[in-house]
């Protein structure tokens, strides 16, 4: 647990001396999480005591019973390497390494609840009683979901729009589990439809059909309040969801379906697609993301684009913030990126740690110094340096560094507009 002497030291944690070398202090950090991700992949699971035998005669002899199917428990997914925060509108989740999860934030208008079984918030992170072996989250505005080690999904919320696979519209307060999902890998949400992948590669979803999210050939109809496949998809490693959905499929392959309003879907229109379409032009890529705009970085370094302009100077001029792009544009100048985020702003992450970021800079968004405005030209946060993993919610940014701290910046409680220290995580190897 983190002590509370750790947060109030955290916040107001000095940057790291200039004078030491990121570079060696980046690979320590890869290195020893990958060093106890490999320990726990290689750890027989421990064997399960035999059943007790009766000292009187053995039983009578018994049909062999099938063989059953997956059950809970049987899958299980590595602990996290790094941590991971979701947010919405406010309100925050953060997957700790060991499984835990903290949860804190203000329940205002229509946000969904922090998940202790009340109505309040609070401002600053606790652990959620009785919640472990978590390794993924989601948010939405009105739902929060999590996975569990063992491939099984849990969910609470508002309950007002078909979200909580349940048919009244009681608030659920506390997380319960899903019915129907096992061996999840990932999950990923939006206002009233969440999605799951599974370990096979396939896709369940449930929630709202409203714009074809639920990918069954229809804008909309009927709620999904059980999750259900689908049709058709299969290999599948990353899944987005945002104004639209994309999938990443392990062949390099980009698909995917939704509104497709601002043409997100890079594939030649701005037509709602109600089954999976595939991204055009794109081949060999290893991270994508979503808003109003897409990007997609490529096994070369490269990063593409397409929808609503999102002011990266391709051509070395401003483009008017009314240019949709409906087929994958390359962004100038970045040739060795290897993770791609966007929600507002874009920010990727090269190979060296680094970030550049372009696009909206409201609330400080971008950690340039400013607090509104729009930039097109792909720049590094004033002061951060190299880091392990970004995450980009619709209010807060949040970067780890190799060192464990956690660094924030936009407009959590007041407009941060550089990048500042803010928690020590748990990180693994002691790192």
């Amino acid at each position: 647990m983190i002590a509370r002497a750790a947060l109030a030291a955290a916040l107001f944690l000095p940057a790291v001396a200039a004078a030491q070398n990121w570079q060696d202090l980046l690979r320590k950090g890869v290195d020893a999480a990958e060093k106890i991700q490999r320990q726990q992949a290689q750890k027989p699971p421990a064997p399960k005591p035999a059943a007790p035998q009766p000292a009187q005669k053995p039983a009578a002899p018994q049909a062999a019973a099938a063989t059953p199917a997956l059950g809970p428990g049987e899958l299980q997914l590595p602990l996290r390497r790094l941590p991971k925060v979701v947010s919405e509108f406010g309100m925050f989740l953060l997957v700790e390494t060991d499984g835990k999860v903290l949860s804190w934030g203000e329940p205002q208008g229509d946000s969904s609840y922090i998940g202790d079984g009340t109505e309040r918030g609070r401002r600053e992170p606790e652990p959620l009683e009785g919640v472990t072996d978590i390794v993924d989250a989601a948010i939405s505005l009105r739902h929060s979901v999590l996975l569990r080690r063992d491939g099984t999904v849990l969910t609470w919320g508002r309950n007002d729009n078909c979200d909580l696979t349940v048919k009244d519209d009681r608030k659920r307060l506390t997380p319960f589990q899903v019915p129907g999902v096992r061996s999840a890998v990932q999950v990923a949400a939006t206002e009233g439809f969440t999605a799951a992948v599974l370990q096979d590669g396939r896709v369940m979803v449930w929630g709202s059909p409203g714009g074809g999210f639920l990918a069954d050939g229809r804008k909309d109809g009927a709620c999904a309040y059980m999750p259900v496949l689908v049709e058709g998809l299969s290999g599948v490693k990353k899944l987005v969801i945002n104004n639209s959905i994309l999938v990443l499929k392990d062949d390099g392959t980009v698909w995917g379906w939704g509104p497709n309003r601002h043409g997100e879907l890079c594939d030649g229109t701005t037509e709602p697609r109600y089954r999976p379409v595939q991204m055009k032009g794109i081949a060999n890529a290893v991270d994508v993301a979503i808003s109003t705009t897409s990007a997609v970085v490529l096994a070369d370094g490269t990063v593409w684009r397409c929808g609503m302009n999102a002011h990266a100077d391709m051509a070395k001029k401003q483009e008017p913030e009314s240019v949709k792009y409906t087929t994958p544009q390359q962004v100038a100048g970045i040739t060795s990126a290897v993770a791609v985020y966007t929600n507002g702003p874009t920010f990727v992450r090269l190979k060296d740690g680094t970030l550049l970021g372009w696009g909206s800079g409201i609330f400080g968004a971008l950690g340039n110094g400013h607090i509104e405005g729009t930039f097109p030209r792909p720049t590094p946060p004033i002061g951060l340096g190299p880091v392990l993993e970004l995450f980009l919610t619709n209010s807060t940014t949040f970067a780890i560094k190799a060192d464990g701290i956690m660094w924030t910046w936009g407009g959590n409680r007041r407009e941060l507009l550089t990048p500042s220290p803010w928690l020590r995580m748990k990180m693994p190897g002691g790192v």
